[in-house]
């Protein structure tokens, strides 16, 4: 745990530079109170995370098991606590300001069904280029087919989203249709950074193009995100994409 605290410090470092930055030039406006609740929130989710698979022991109810199965069915369970919370006591919250809505705003399926079979193909072509080969087995498959977009949408894209753009107030810009506020960029960033900054066994770890290209797919999760205004096509090209990437 303390390896994650230390990685999550630099994370958590940088974004705030960036703050900083961004409020000296007038940018953005940050709400103290907003803010604190989107560190609570973001801590919370990756300290469940990583202990999540002994409160929900799914891997010593099935053998061999070699996922993180727990720590993610915990991870989306958070987020129905948070949610909920947030329709308990925030009377002025609509579970769809946050992503959680089947309806999708008028014109933006077809863009958003394009998106996501451009985005499967860059998975593909990455993959062939970047990737090892195929390397899969059945529980792999499965877990990349359900887990990742489920718990990382409705958190990144859906709840912690929220929280942060009343956290670092700024303008929209419209992108492609899609109107994209600073918080959700900052998001981004901070995606890129978890999976490619962290230290482990004593040694930091640093992958630039594990930072870029993460940061890429969170950017296009974004986009459907706010294209849509729905978690519904973010989290199925979540899925598809880490799911096909396993063939190539």
């Amino acid at each position: 745990m303390l390896e994650f605290f230390l990685s999550v410090s630099v994370h958590l470092g940088f974004i705030s530079f960036l703050l900083l930055i961004l409020a000296k030039m007038k940018r953005v406006t940050i709400n103290s109170k907003w803010a604190a609740l989107s560190l609570v929130l973001f801590l919370t989710y990756f300290v469940v995370l990583l202990t999540g698979s002994e409160i929900i022991p799914v891997n010593k109810i099935i053998p061999d098991l070699n996922w993180n199965w727990g720590g993610k069915i915990a991870g989306i369970f958070l987020s129905l606590v948070v949610l909920f919370l947030l329709i308990r006591f925030n009377h002025d919250f609509k579970v769809a300001d946050a992503g959680f809505t089947l309806k999708q705003k008028t014109g933006s399926c077809k863009p958003a069904f394009i998106a996501t079979i451009l985005f499967i193909f860059l998975q593909l072509i990455l993959s062939a280029f970047l990737g090892d080969g195929p390397d899969y087995d059945v529980e792999k498959l499965l877990y990349q087919a359900l887990m990742p977009g489920l718990d990382e949408e409705l958190m990144f894209r859906g709840l912690l989203l929220y929280t942060f753009s009343f956290a670092i107030i700024s303008t929209r810009f419209n992108i492609l249709g899609a109107q994209i506020n600073v918080a959700g960029l900052l998001l981004v960033l901070l995606f890129g950074l978890v999976h490619g900054i962290m230290y482990s066994s004593g040694e930091w770890y640093f992958s630039l193009i594990t930072v870029l290209l993460t940061g890429s797919y969170g950017f296009i999760l974004l986009w459907l995100r706010e294209r849509t205004g729905s978690l519904i096509f973010p989290i199925i090209a979540h899925n598809l994409v880490n799911f096909s990437g396993q063939f190539v």
